[in-house]
């Protein structure tokens, strides 16, 4: 299926889900947090499960040394970067389009999105791994990328879970 992430709903019809999964760098690329929670929240059966795992906002924020903060993650406007040629996903793609536009959301604001929502927060991670690549991170023998020992501490990625009330089920 392939739709505009807001025309979910309209594109999958009457189906509905026991879960909805928003993977890693997912949502840098939305403009806003509130639909996409009102879309997911509509594609979930009573019962269903949000979980996502997604890029902490503070890797966003940081230059390539891994330490200086140099972009805002509260209020944060969108950024163009160039790709030059290929892409972590496609190291030699010949890309004709290279301008790409995101901004990172602060914690609030998703927190905020699936609470309006109306889904109920099951659980909220903050992780010290990722499998996200960056110059700065070192990467483990389990094939997780960490912040190197000398540096300060703080997350790299989150991951939430939140479930759609039940039937008759009032979300608090």
């Amino acid at each position: 299926m392939c739709a505009d992430v807001y025309d979910a709903v309209a594109a999958l019809g009457e189906r509905r889900f026991d879960v909805v999964y928003t993977g890693i760098g997912a949502l840098v690329w939305l403009p806003e947090l509130g639909p996409w929670a009102e879309v997911v929240a509509a594609l979930l059966r009573p019962g269903g499960v949000l979980y996502l795992v997604e890029i902490h906002p503070m890797v966003g924020a940081v230059a390539d040394d891994g330490r200086t903060i140099v972009e805002d993650v509260l209020g944060a406007r969108y950024r163009r970067w160039e790709e030059r040629d290929g892409t972590y996903a496609a190291p030699g793609a010949q890309l004709r389009h290279t301008a790409s536009y995101e901004r990172q959301h602060g914690l609030g604001d998703v927190l905020s999105a699936v609470l309006d929502a109306g889904l109920v927060i099951e659980l909220f991670h903050e992780h010290a791994a990722t499998d996200a690549p960056w110059p700065w991170a070192e990467r483990g023998s389990d094939g997780l990328y960490r912040l190197p020992p000398e540096f300060p501490s703080y997350p790299l990625a989150y991951s939430l879970r939140a479930r759609a009330p039940a039937h008759g089920a009032v979300a608090p």
